[in-house]
């Protein structure tokens, strides 16, 4: 019924998310994870070499590093992938994608559809986000989180994650989320609660990734499934211009990255940012002795 695919750098990880899995998911399934530490491939090549090997109709794509808390949740997956009409299934996303580089997160939290649960470095305790506005079962969304991501095979076929392009382990959700939702739904069920015990890593690959998926897609970006006004479009722009100048700042991208993002800031949205990076672009520009290129080939560590 439901082939549950894997990435996987951590056998202990995996062991417990195998038992976790077969506690709860209560429908036939098998779970396919790939080895990926001594290899160390791209998370796209991964994802599309195990799914051509799986044998049933729905793909389940699932970081290890979580907890399924919800029992009986297989049905509530291949209940939702039922409807042709819906392409992908997660449980956390965003009704707006921004055109400026960000994670899908990467915009005012009200415009969130999730109820999950989240560890952070800097949180003792984990952290609950529950944003469901209709109150619904689940709802349409713009683009979905990579924790968790559900798909049919008739879809993948259609659709397979650009390993091409992403050889490394960022930036394949957003755009596996732009493939999939120019001809289907996307969708945030709330049938099923994970714990993710991880965040994610803004770094320098996280950098180069998102730089490609926004330009591959600057054409169709932005995603906007909840009829925002330009006004909250505009703030929701800052929103992620203001966090890709922070990680490029802090990891020393290539200057005209920084100056092209800072400039927006200044001149563009002005009224949000004021002057609040000038002291650290400044300081940047005068004493760094960096010259990165735009992109960079790291594929990232396994």
């Amino acid at each position: 019924m439901i082939s549950i695919i894997v990435c996987s750098t951590n056998a202990e990880l995996l062991a417990k998310f195998k038992l976790n899995v077969a506690a709860t998911i209560g429908i036939t399934y098998e779970l396919l994870a790939y080895d990926n530490r001594l290899v160390c491939k791209g998370i796209a090549e991964v994802y599309n070499q195990i799914a051509s090997e799986a044998a049933y109709d729905i793909l389940c794509f699932v970081h290890e590093d979580v907890i399924i808390h919800t029992n009986g949740w297989g049905e509530g997956i291949k209940k939702l992938l039922s409807n042709n009409g819906i392409g992908l299934v997660g449980i956390s996303g965003a009704v707006y994608k921004s055109k400026y580089p960000g994670t899908w997160s990467t915009c005012h939290s009200s415009l969130y559809r999730t109820h999950s649960i989240q560890h952070f470095k800097k949180s003792v305790q984990p952290v609950v986000t529950n944003v469901n506005p209709g109150n619904a079962s689940h709802a349409v969304v713009a683009v979905i989180d990579g924790v968790f991501m559900a798909t049919r095979k008739d879809v993948f076929h259609q659709y397979s994650f650009d390993s091409n392009l992403l050889k490394g382990f960022h930036g394949y959700d957003i755009d596996y989320s732009m493939k999939v939702g120019q001809n289907y739904e996307l969708v945030v069920t709330y049938g099923l609660l994970i714990e993710h015990l991880s965040e994610g890593i803004l770094n320098e690959m996280w950098l180069h990734d998102s730089l490609l998926v926004h330009e591959k897609w600057k054409n169709k970006l932005p995603l906007n499934s909840c009829n925002l006004s330009d006004r909250e479009m505009h703030f929701n722009d800052y929103l992620s211009s203001r966090n890709i100048l922070a990680v490029a700042l802090h990891f020393q991208a290539n200057k005209r990255i920084v100056l092209l993002y800072y400039f927006r800031l200044l001149f563009t949205m002005g009224k949000y940012n004021r002057f609040k990076f000038s002291k650290s672009v400044l300081k940047y520009l005068l004493f760094s002795t960096t010259s990165k290129p735009i992109a960079h080939a790291n594929r990232g560590v396994c």
